[in-house]
């Protein structure tokens, strides 16, 4: 490169620079530094704006009730009344079919062609990990691909 492409390619960063900092200062978004608590406090209310407290005092001044466990449990059984959980072991060379066919006999799934179907479709099967997984049976494809590749 030469010296007058140098300058040139020189002049026209400056040249931007200035248009560019023209446009930021000359159409009033920079307006100085940000205002502090206090100020940010005032101009909300006068815009109407209702101001309350920070959420740590918040959480101070509002003790929340402690949960009925028995009774969440109860709630919790109605809903999914046979969640079935599984452990299952992924070894080295394990194949996508024999996983989903440990999933389809321990009642994971209901079709292992399908999940096996959705593990190739979108490039799962490439990304299974080695070792132990607890899944369950309201798990959907999508999380039990997630639960085996990561």
């Amino acid at each position: 490169m030469n010296k007058a492409r140098l300058q040139g390619l020189s002049a026209g960063i400056i040249f931007t620079t200035t248009i560019f900092a023209g446009f930021y200062y000359g159409t009033g978004l920079f307006e100085g530094p940000p205002p502090s608590a206090e100020e940010a406090k005032e101009l909300l209310m006068k815009k109407g704006f209702v101001v309350t407290l920070p959420m740590e005092e918040t959480k101070k001044a509002v003790e929340p009730k402690e949960p009925d466990k028995d009774l969440m449990e109860k709630e919790a059984s109605k809903k999914n009344p046979s969640i079935v959980t599984y452990t299952i072991k992924v070894k080295t060379n394990m194949t996508t079919t024999e996983i989903a066919d440990s999933l389809s006999k321990e009642k994971i799934i209901d079709d292992a062609a399908e999940f096996e179907a959705y593990m190739n479709d979108h490039d799962f099967s490439r990304k299974i990990q080695i070792g132990e997984f607890v899944v369950t049976n309201n798990m959907t494809n999508r999380q039990l691909a997630n639960t085996f590749t990561h």
